[in-house]
């Protein structure tokens, strides 16, 4: 009876449990810390293989009637919601983080954060992104109901930041201008032109106006492919494959430029290290010490996996 109890999906993963326990002599159902505990210690597994064993064993509990509800506080209450963050705060430190100068990584640099703005800041599908077309792009003074410092792509308006390096409407404006030269005047301008540029820094100027003549105008689409040594393929767009490839790059580099940097008033390592004494935002909060608090936090995981399962199930269905 043990064998089904947590339901046809998880068998195997319930029945290697029922083997741990009988073998311990340890309860399986309901079982115990020391039994859970040492079941995972014992199999060390992948994090997907232990996730979906985790979901087995809080399965068969929740089937056999085991799981209280979940109480609103104390070590078995149910995590905080997470502040919903808005699109363009989580653009700003990877456009910050991306190259602007240099070759190739500048023109790939640049090209990436438009990239950001299109899909992670106008939260526009991969598919869609890479149809950009010239003509979806209106800029600073081209007349009709935007303002002279307005940059508006796809029929979204794109903000501007106080930081130029994290600034989504710098960002539009300087791939537009490297794209012209790529496009209108060909490699060799593209890379001397990269090779000689400075990049942004906190205090330099906005660059929401584009350089004239406005060459990007004449580009087939707004991101084209490019190679490793910055050859481009006027006609054929960056693939979905390579969208999530610089997507994930630049999250690569923005976290670790934030982690290179220490936050004022943050003690060094030195100083970490010799005030070894623990404090109340230091010292580790206490493990759940009785089964149900256990099982709980077992239940929670499995949901919480299941909604994660999903939510990459709908990214994936919905970029591709």
């Amino acid at each position: 009876m043990l064998q089904g109890a947590a339901g046809p999906s998880y068998v195997g993963e319930w029945a290697l449990f029922c083997d741990y326990t009988t073998a311990r002599g340890q309860p399986a159902l309901p079982t115990t810390v020391d039994a859970l505990t040492g079941f995972f210690t014992a199999l060390p597994a992948r994090p997907a293989t232990l996730a979906r064993r985790v979901r087995a064993i809080a399965a068969a509990h929740r089937r056999a009637g085991y799981l209280l509800s979940r109480p609103d506080h104390g070590p078995a209450a149910p995590p905080p919601p997470r502040p919903a963050r808005h699109r363009w705060t989580a653009a700003g430190p990877l456009l910050a983080a991306c190259p602007t100068r240099g070759w190739p990584h500048g023109l790939h640099g640049r090209r990436d954060a438009f990239l950001i703005v299109a899909t992670i800041g106008l939260d526009l599908p991969h598919r869609d992104a890479r149809a950009l077309r010239p003509d979806a792009v209106t800029l600073a003074g081209s007349g009709g109901e935007h303002p002279d410092d307005q940059v508006s792509v796809a029929d979204q308006d794109v903000p501007t930041e106080p930081d130029p390096r994290a600034c989504p409407a710098c960002a539009v404006v300087r791939w537009l201008d490297t794209l012209g030269v790529l496009d209108g005047l060909g490699r060799g301008s593209a890379r001397m032109d990269l090779t000689a540029a400075h990049a942004p820094t906190r205090d330099s100027a906005h660059q929401h106006h584009p350089r004239t003549p406005q060459r990007w105008h004449g580009a087939a689409i707004l991101l084209p492919a490019i190679d490793q040594h910055g050859w481009h393929d006027d006609y054929r767009p960056i693939t979905t494959r390579t969208i999530r490839t610089r997507l994930a790059l630049a999250g690569h580099r923005a976290h670790r430029a934030t982690s290179s940097v220490t936050a004022p008033g943050t003690p060094s390592r030195g100083d970490r290290e010799a005030d070894a004494s623990p404090t109340p935002a230091t010292t580790a909060p206490q493990a759940p010490q009785s089964l149900d608090e256990v099982l709980t936090l077992l239940d929670g995981v499995a949901d919480d996996a299941d909604a994660l399962n999903a939510r990459i199930t709908a990214l994936i269905e919905g970029h591709t």
